[in-house]
């Protein structure tokens, strides 16, 4: 495998995952979740979100990574 193949299966990923599972209408729905009844948002709840969403992010683009190449 070339590198520009590896760049092109990453970009694909990368953007698939963004227009998908990560959208900017799904962070909304699920920060609007978070929110509580008086629609305040708690400082410490929305820093563990964008930490745990970080991390599932990452996992699933090298899980989609590796099963690309794997699969090539």
């Amino acid at each position: 495998m070339t590198k520009e193949e590896l760049n092109l299966i990453t970009d694909k990923v990368f953007n698939t995952l963004l227009t998908q599972k990560y959208s900017s209408e799904e962070l909304i729905k699920r920060i609007n979740e978070l929110t509580e009844e008086n629609g305040e948002l708690n400082p410490n709840q929305f820093a563990m979100f964008l930490f745990y969403e970080n991390l599932e992010f990452t996992k699933d683009y090298l899980n989609d990574i590796l099963s690309e190449i794997i699969c090539k």
